[in-house]
């Protein structure tokens, strides 16, 4: 069975990877002078709604993979936003929290954030927005499930 030229042409992954790959360079362009990504903003917030948590929480809740929310918490720890500390009565889970530092850097980088937040909803329309989110939130859920 020969490959044709046509096979991979609708892979969902690639597609959803390009957009993802634009939609982020946006994001990180924006959140740059504040020096985070939007992966570490999205780690940040999700601390600041529920903490403390151990990384393998985190990445479940952030739909990520353990590995690089690790490497991400370890920069933010670096940086003073996080901490972490040894989880009472299990030496080998760590629970993060978010430092002062870390709810003072998350508030400064808001308004870029809403900025960009505007400019890609108007870049996509409102009506594209929406449905994106809600894409987005039924591919989660479907693949977790399985």
């Amino acid at each position: 069975m020969g490959l044709d030229g046509d096979d991979y042409v609708g892979c969902l992954a690639g597609h959803l990877r390009a957009a993802a790959r634009m939609i982020t360079r946006e994001y990180d362009t924006a959140l740059r002078p504040h020096g985070l990504r939007i992966t570490q903003v999205a780690l940040l917030v999700q601390l600041a709604r529920v903490q403390p948590v151990t990384v393998t929480e985190l990445a479940l809740a952030l739909s990520g993979e353990r590995s690089a929310v690790a490497r991400d918490v370890a920069i933010l720890e670096r940086d003073g936003l996080v901490l972490s500390v040894a989880k009472p009565g299990d030496q080998r889970a760590w629970h993060v929290s978010l430092t002062p530092a870390g709810e003072q850097r998350l508030s400064e980088c808001l308004p870029a954030w809403r900025g960009v937040q505007t400019r890609m909803r108007e870049h996509l329309g409102e009506k594209n927005a929406a449905a994106l989110v809600a894409l987005s939130d039924r591919v989660v859920s479907a693949l977790t499930s399985t």
